[in-house]
């Protein structure tokens, strides 16, 4: 790859991050939460390494219109290793079941506490119970009761 074409790949890969955190902030202005920025968590960190080693490993599920060029790509939790456009987002929607599960503790619960994160052109969606949204820090302190992980 020439250097000209390093640049243009890494161009619009910085475009593509600019576009998933314009869909976050858009995402959180919708549901009325404000975007929070955590350096660095555990589990968080845990879900990234299972979605990097789905990529690297060949196992990853892709919807098909994504491809080699960079986009905003939407992968969950509850979903692990299945990544979609923005248009297939849809796919991504939990069952019943899965929709009252913590992604953290796998404990049934109500209500389930929504959250996102950002990694580069990837917005990660997950849903925790409130002991691990609590403890972790990372959900919602109040969703409505009837508030779903959509």
């Amino acid at each position: 790859m020439t250097t000209a074409a390093y640049t243009a790949l890494a161009d619009q890969l910085n475009a593509a991050a600019a576009d998933a955190a314009r869909h976050q902030d858009r995402i959180a202005q919708h549901t009325g939460v404000k975007v929070r920025t955590i350096a660095h968590h555990p589990w968080l960190h845990a879900q990234i390494i299972t979605l990097i080693t789905a990529l690297t490993s060949g196992t990853a599920r892709l919807c098909p219109h994504i491809g080699p060029s960079p986009l905003v790509i939407h992968t969950a939790a509850w979903a692990p290793g299945h990544l979609v456009c923005s248009a297939c987002v849809s796919a991504l929607h939990p069952d019943g079941a899965e929709d009252s599960t913590c992604d953290r503790c796998r404990r049934p619960c109500s209500p389930i506490y929504p959250g996102m994160a950002q990694t580069g052109p990837i917005l990660l969606a997950y849903g925790l119970c409130q002991r691990c949204a609590r403890t972790t820090g990372l959900g919602h302190p109040a969703p409505a009761p009837t508030q779903r992980r959509r």
